[in-house]
């Protein structure tokens, strides 16, 4: 990856790519595509660029959300647009749009096979876009329920999910109805992680500084469309606070949302959907042909519930 970044020399854009690879991260979708490609008997050096497509892609999403939700501190580091500034930090997500193609356009397929994987990535790619921007919407929105939460969610996280599989299925030979199929299979995972990451945002360990860093951003997490379901009756309230970047500011209104997502049951709510996400993509029929495939939509599973598991609730502090 870091080869791709740095191009035929090394420049500003290309060093601010690096600067965001090298701070770390799970390299969750790298993983996954590597699994599925073993699992499908897909050899190395192909899966290892395919790999590096997803994980790169995976990454340029991430430079151009930590700008749109203002974040500037991801992975207990300053963001690209805290360090270098917002136009740079768009100049560098907009490179790392690039490299996936680059690194797709190394792997020693035929033209046709190539040709497929640029259509994944394309697709996959445009469907983040889609979820990210209908996630942005709905705090707009006076009618969200879980089905629109859902949909936005499938977008914004499952499409990446779902690609490193579809693409090791593709380098397998599998045709396209297949490879889409088994795609979709783990595509669900991405409703699992953003019911678990909502959770998280709860407590002070996802990487942000201090809790509630969604509500202070005024998203319509799943614990608020949970809130809103349970107690219609303060939707007007809810929207208000949503809406309002001063009250968002305000610890001691942060502090009074946080207890009664608790206490009102908004918490065990989304706690309780987890674990039925986790059972439609672990006990998927489509993955049932493939036993070793089946093996990885566990392992997935399992990271991701894993990735959640320290979370501790702050019961009514925003401290």
């Amino acid at each position: 990856m870091m080869r791709l970044a740095i191009g035929e020399r090394l420049d500003i854009a290309g060093d601010m790519v690096g600067e965001c690879l090298r701070s770390g991260g799970k390299r969750l979708r790298a993983h996954l595509a590597l699994a599925a490609g073993h699992a499908l008997g897909v050899s190395e050096e192909p899966l290892m660029l395919w790999a590096a497509a997803c994980e790169l892609l995976h990454n340029a999403t991430l430079i151009h959300d930590d700008i749109q939700d203002a974040d500037r501190v991801r992975r207990g580091r300053p963001t690209l647009w805290a360090r270098h500034g917002v136009g740079q930090a768009i100049n560098a997500g907009d490179l790392m749009l690039m490299l996936p193609f680059l690194a797709v356009g190394e792997i020693d397929a035929p033209p046709a096979v190539r040709t497929r994987l640029y259509a994944a990535l394309a697709i996959a790619a445009a469907r983040t876009a889609r979820g990210q921007a209908a996630e942005m919407a709905l705090p707009n929105q006076d009618d969200v329920g879980w089905s629109r939460w859902i949909e936005a969610a499938e977008g914004k996280s499952g499409a990446l999910l779902g690609l490193p599989v579809q693409g090791a299925a593709i380098l397998a030979g599998l045709d396209d109805a297949s490879s889409r199929a088994f795609g979709s299979a783990f595509s669900r995972a991405g409703v699992l992680y953003q019911l678990l990451d909502d959770l998280l945002d709860l407590s002070v360990e996802k990487g942000k500084g201090r809790p509630a860093s969604d509500l202070r951003e005024g998203k319509m997490s799943a614990l608020i469309v949970a809130h809103l379901e349970l107690h219609p009756d303060e939707a007007v309230e809810t929207y208000r606070w949503l809406r309002d970047p001063e009250l968002r500011r305000d610890d001691d209104v942060i502090a009074s949302v946080l207890k009664r997502l608790v206490d009102g049951g908004a918490v065990d709510q989304v706690r309780a959907q987890v674990p039925l996400w986790a059972d439609s993509v672990t006990c998927d029929a489509r993955l049932r042909a493939v036993p070793d495939l089946a093996a990885v939509a566990r392992e997935l599973v399992d990271r991701v519930q894993r990735a959640g598991a320290s979370l501790s609730v702050v019961q009514g502090s925003a401290a």
